[in-house]
């Protein structure tokens, strides 16, 4: 029924882009940036006009800057779902498409056409999956944006222990047959076509390399105690260049780390997937979605899209919005190492009070590496709050995948409105943006909610 349902919407997209102009926006995160990018080339192929904007929420602020006439329909990929209680004076007045799998609130009109996963009791899949989806009933020919499908996939963490499952892994499977995507077993290591060693350990944070994950000296020390050399003359040996007795070293010292710290050994191990016809810097689909991601929260959209479109002369602009992005996650890091006052930790939750010291655009980021890290307690959710503009606070809460029966997008979306805010996302992963002054008040409503499905 859900395919069924998206080649019923592409059947009408076709004749209502006949008479309207298109209006499409998108997520800033790599997910909705790859799925703008397969859209956009879809319309292309279709030779209709469009125009795109990609933001990072769509509060009820960004929805009232949005002009529409009859003559328009407006498509929203990555978000929308749970903005429909807010979008109905537009559904009004035109069309509107929405491509999503965020948790959805439930509204229909005849102007609305909306496709998500979760309508139809079908597994969570990210929003480039559904974009994709789409975009291939809309033409064939899109089949050959199978790739950036599953970089979006991989970008919202759509695969569990590095392991795609049910309708994705159908669609992983079409990339492997048309020769657009290779699946390998081998080691879940961040930048293992183009970053050193050492680097690439230290950038891994999932898995946590205890001891390692964050530290560069830490990981050369590391190598240096294996009998591995970080260098092959005077180049950087990558991850790839190791020999099988090196990796088997490796492995086997990473495990023995993991063990001691009571960690799964074999989460070290997943599926690589390579993209057979991108240049060979961005080829490993984790890098690459690291660096849509990068560019996507430095407010480089076009960089991004440059580069997923097939315009590597952007590669050279990528390395260096990255390694800032790098460098902001890492200050975010040793500014929460220290100044642990600015750690709340209550019985049901930790919160980290960032104020204007982490960037918003990242507080999520670095609250999911400190949820992996042993810096905090895994077994709560965590909350990470930063300064957004002079009087509003972005919230980002993280929980394990493995932590029922909490439904992180319920409690927030619940306790956002409570003090003025606004909230959505995922039951795992979800997000607010909430008045500066009601900080405390979010803090302890947040603990009876969390409380209150405990009890259920």
């Amino acid at each position: 029924m859900f395919l069924d349902e998206i080649e019923r919407i592409a059947r009408i997209s076709k004749n209502l882009f006949k008479d309207k102009n298109i209006k499409l926006l998108s997520q800033f995160d790599a997910d909705g940036i790859s799925s703008a990018a397969i859209l956009v080339k879809a319309f292309m192929r279709e030779n209709v006009k469009f125009d795109l904007r990609i933001l990072k929420q769509l509060t009820s602020n960004e929805i009232k800057k949005i002009s529409v006439t009859e003559k328009d329909i407006l498509i929203l990929s990555d978000f929308g779902s749970g903005q429909l209680n807010m979008l109905k004076d537009i559904i009004e007045k035109t069309n509107v498409i929405i491509l999503d799998h965020h948790e959805p609130f439930e509204y229909k009109h005849e102007n609305l056409y909306h496709i998500n996963p979760l309508l139809f009791n079908e597994k969570e899949m990210s929003a480039s999956i559904v974009c994709y989806l789409y975009a291939k009933f809309l033409n064939l020919k899109n089949v050959d944006l199978v790739d950036i499908a599953i970089i979006g996939a991989v970008a919202d963490s759509a695969d569990e222990k590095w392991e795609f499952k049910g309708l994705i892994k159908k669609i992983l499977e079409e990339g492997e047959l048309i020769g657009k995507i290779s699946v390998n077993r081998g080691l879940r290591f961040y930048g293992r076509n183009s970053r050193p060693i050492f680097k690439s350990l230290a950038f891994t944070f999932d898995p946590l390399i205890p001891g390692i994950s964050g530290s560069e000296p830490q990981a050369v020390q590391f190598l240096s105690e294996l009998g591995i050399s970080v260098k092959e003359g005077k180049e950087w040996k990558k991850l790839k260049d190791l020999t099988l007795e090196e990796q088997q070293k490796l492995a086997s010292a990473i495990i023995m780390k993991r063990i001691k710290t009571e960690k799964d050994a074999s989460d070290i191990f997943g599926d690589i997937y390579t993209l057979l016809e991108r240049p060979e810097e961005l080829q490993d689909v984790r890098e690459f979605a690291t660096i849509i991601n990068s560019c996507g929260r430095t407010g480089n959209h076009q960089i991004a899209l440059r580069l997923l479109l097939g315009d590597y002369s952007a590669i050279e602009k990528s390395w260096t919005v990255m390694e800032k992005y790098r460098g902001m996650i890492s200050s975010g890091l040793n500014w929460i190492k220290n100044n642990p006052k600015n750690i709340i930790k209550t019985e049901n939750a930790t919160f980290i009070l960032a104020k204007k010291n982490i960037h918003e655009s990242i507080i999520g980021t670095v609250s999911m590496i400190l949820l992996n890290s042993e810096i905090i307690d895994s077994s709560k959710p965590i909350f990470g709050m930063a300064y957004s503009g002079e009087d509003k606070i972005k919230v980002s809460a993280r929980i394990s995948k493995t932590l029922k029966p909490i439904n992180l997008k319920s409690i927030i979306s619940k306790t956002a409105i409570s003090v003025g805010g606004e909230g959505g996302g995922h039951p795992s992963a979800a997000g607010a943006v909430i008045p500066i002054n009601k900080e405390d008040e979010f803090i302890r409503i947040i603990g009876g909610e969390i409380i209150k499905q405990k009890m259920v």
